[in-house]
């Protein structure tokens, strides 16, 4: 069977995409006792019908947009006449891997299935420029020959507790997107990559180059939100001191969620700690963990420092600042969240509805052509190799039978040339050696051919999990969008735009670039009946 025919509709199911929490895969089964709500369009245009009307804390101008039309959305969105979809991330190199454009894509799909159904309903975007985890920002790879080539650029260090932000790229990032230049095929995709030097050029912050990159890609329907603006840090205070004169009912709701987890033989993602609160403070260009919430306030209050989110209170914010009534989350987040919908009743908020993102498998014709030679089906591909098993030789044992039936053959001539000539069983003995040598001999022959051709496969099988499952991550966690651009041209971006259809069944295969004078090849498989877009 072919791999355009095999696999399951285009979809490889979760249980064969790796690296997913537990907590995924229950949130994907059914667990309503920490996931109430359903990931439906129905679920979501229900929390929306609660929210309308709520004005929003983030003003119109704490947005980035493009053109008049998102400027009417924030306008909008602020004033409560509609309501957000929200997904956010790193601010990664190029836009990160590309699964962060990919929240971005269904974030617009979302609040159109709303805005269908007579819900005003704006796609946000929150960009973390408020992170500190410059050593996963500053890093991006693209794939080699056998394994991916990663680039990190200088300042990627741990011990940063600068928000990212505002660091301004160091010049090797032209360095970077020269190694990535070679793999450009056509006119339109050096255009996108020059588009990104403009973007990424030194001494242009990691923020700014990323919100105006994923604009690039996402297009004029979305907003992004950067809660480092000036604008938010008024109400994100008030979020902050909010918290903190309900210290006791958020430390009780944390316990609480901890120990239901606990009860429930369930992984805590965040292990509650009683003398943590879980909220930053940003102060000299560093931010640190509000070990000193009493005094965290005053110094806020006064405009010395300001106040950031941790990864169970981020969620609150978002419905802090503007009334959400969906969030597009990666596995993890969905995990977190676990815990999180416990603490929005401490700040009287509405939870949104939970939808995983899309999980996308970009496959071009490198890829298929080494899965039909290497027999790998659709829902195949994000199998690992097995462990290396001693090289199969076809006809090998029935050589070694062979061997075994000529030495037993010749050796019952033995009685009867004795009695003819004694002098033939030295001659016997010569025949027996050499018949034992040639076969010998075969043998090995044999051997080396088989081990050639199983080098082949191995190459390939190296090369395609490069290209699919580099370091035993799917591809869409560690290369951005970039690589796809440049091998397929901007029309690639819109098929996976097209792909991006959240799905609760797996991931969705998708098919760009066509062989020579092959047909047009479909963008990707169709919801199937149960997705998350159902009502």
């Amino acid at each position: 069977m072919s791999p355009e025919a095999a696999g399951s509709n285009g979809i490889v199911p979760f249980d064969r995409y790796p690296g997913l929490p537990e907590l995924f895969r229950r949130f994907l089964a059914g667990l309503p006792e920490f996931f109430p709500d359903p990931p439906t369009l129905d679920a979501a245009a229900g929390r929306a019908g609660e929210l309308l009307g709520s004005p929003a804390r983030a003003p119109a101008e704490a947005f980035r947009f493009r053109g008049d039309a998102a400027r009417d959305s924030a306008r909008e969105l602020a004033a409560g006449r509609a309501v957000a979809v929200v997904a956010g991330h790193q601010v990664g190199l190029f836009t990160g891997p590309l699964f962060t454009i990919t929240k971005a894509f269904d974030v617009m799909r979302i609040a159109r299935g709303l805005r269908e159904r007579g819900i005003p309903a704006v796609p946000v975007f929150w960009a973390l420029t408020d992170d500190h985890d410059l050593e996963e920002i500053a890093r991006t790879a693209k794939p080699g020959k056998e394994a991916p080539d990663t680039f990190v650029l200088e300042g990627s260090d741990r011990a940063n507790r600068r928000p990212v932000g505002d660091i301004p790229i160091p010049a090797r990032v032209g360095e970077v997107l020269d190694a990535f230049a070679p793999d450009a095929r056509s006119p339109q995709s050096s255009e996108w990559l020059e588009r990104l030097r403009q973007r990424y050029s030194a001494g242009a912050t990691y923020g700014g180059a990323f919100i105006e990159a994923l604009l690039d890609m996402a297009g004029d329907e979305l907003l992004v939100l950067d809660p480092s603006s000036e604008a938010l840090r008024r109400p994100t205070a008030d979020f902050f001191r909010t918290a903190f004169e309900r210290r006791e009912a958020l430390h009780g709701a944390l316990r609480d969620a901890a120990e239901r987890l606990e009860k429930a033989g369930l992984p805590v993602p965040v292990p509650y700690r009683p003398d943590v609160f879980p909220m930053f403070v940003i102060a000299n260009e560093e931010r640190r963990r509000a070990d000193d919430p009493a005094s965290a306030v005053a110094r806020i209050e006064r405009g010395e420092a300001w106040a950031s989110t941790d990864v169970l209170t981020r969620p609150l914010l978002k419905s802090w600042l503007m009334p959400t009534a969906a969030t597009v989350l990666g596995p993890s987040e969905i995990a977190y969240h676990a815990q999180a919908l416990r603490l929005f009743p401490v700040f009287d908020l509405k939870a949104p509805v939970l939808f995983p993102r899309s999980f996308l498998i970009p496959l071009g014709p490198p890829e298929r052509r080494a899965m039909e030679a290497l027999g790998v089906t659709r829902d195949g591909l994000l199998v690992p190799a097995a462990e290396a098993a001693p090289v199969a030789v076809p006809g090998f044992e029935a050589l070694a039978k062979a061997a075994s039936d000529a030495e037993r053959d010749l050796g019952a001539l033995e009685p009867d040339l004795k009695a003819l000539d004694p002098t033939l069983v030295g001659a016997l003995e010569t025949t027996r050696r050499k018949i034992a040598y040639q076969i010998e001999q075969l043998r090995e022959r044999m051997k080396k051919a088989a081990e050639r051709k199983d080098d082949v496969a191995n190459a390939r099988r190296r090369r395609l999990d490069t290209m699919l499952l580099p370091q035993g991550a799917p591809a869409e966690r560690l290369y951005p969008p970039l690589v796809t651009l440049l091998a397929y041209g901007p029309e690639a971006l819109e098929t996976l735009r097209m792909a991006a259809e959240v799905s609760t069944q797996g991931a969705a295969v998708v098919d760009l670039g066509t062989e020579p004078g092959a047909p047009p090849e479909d963008a990707g498989p169709k919801p199937a009946a149960g997705d998350a877009h159902g009502g």
